[in-house]
């Protein structure tokens, strides 16, 4: 007479080892993403299509700022040629479509402060960056009327502060 073992100490053992082994999967994948980091700001185009400000890996732990055009396999152009190696270098906070003409962009850079660029619809080239505020800030807002932006922001203590273009983004106050 053949005596089996119960199947149930193999499969509670290979549950175990595959538990494990997706806990380790989600710790690596949650370390490389860097908790707290936005790395992305959605909207739709005129086509129904999905535009992104985010922040991109061009090469193997060097990120930069990009807009992607589409969803699968989506067309990248460049707005940072930094090669920063931290994904939280770049924390893209405002995505809006800017009249007929393209993007208003916004975003923060710890350390270096807030900036602000138009990004073409036509040709996809970015304006230099204009930098907003030299501090970190919190609490950013955009406002678009017609021609006439708002970005306003409250610095560390909480006091609020805001600069304002007249002509969509070309010079500011």
């Amino acid at each position: 007479m053949t005596t089996h073992k119960p199947a149930s100490r193999g499969l509670r053992s290979l549950a175990l080892v595959s538990g494990l082994s997706f806990f380790m999967l989600m710790y690596s994948v949650a370390a490389l993403a860097e908790p707290g980091c936005k790395q992305e700001i959605r909207q739709q185009s005129e086509q129904n299509g999905v535009v992104r400000l985010a922040v991109y890996e061009f090469e193997a732990g060097k990120y930069d700022l990009a807009i992607l055009l589409g969803e699968q396999a989506p067309e990248i152009k460049r707005i940072s040629f930094s090669g920063r190696e931290s994904a939280c270098t770049y924390q893209p906070l405002v995505l809006q479509r800017g009249g007929d003409w393209g993007w208003h962009m916004v975003w923060q850079e710890p350390g270096k402060g807030l900036f602000y660029a138009r990004m073409d619809g036509e040709a996809w080239v970015s304006s230099p960056k204009k930098r907003i505020v030299d501090q970190p800030v919190q609490q950013v807002e955009f406002q678009l009327d017609g021609q006439q932006l708002n970005i306003s922001w409250q610095d560390e203590t909480g006091q609020q502060f805001s600069r304002r273009s007249a002509d969509e983004g070309r010079s500011w106050d």
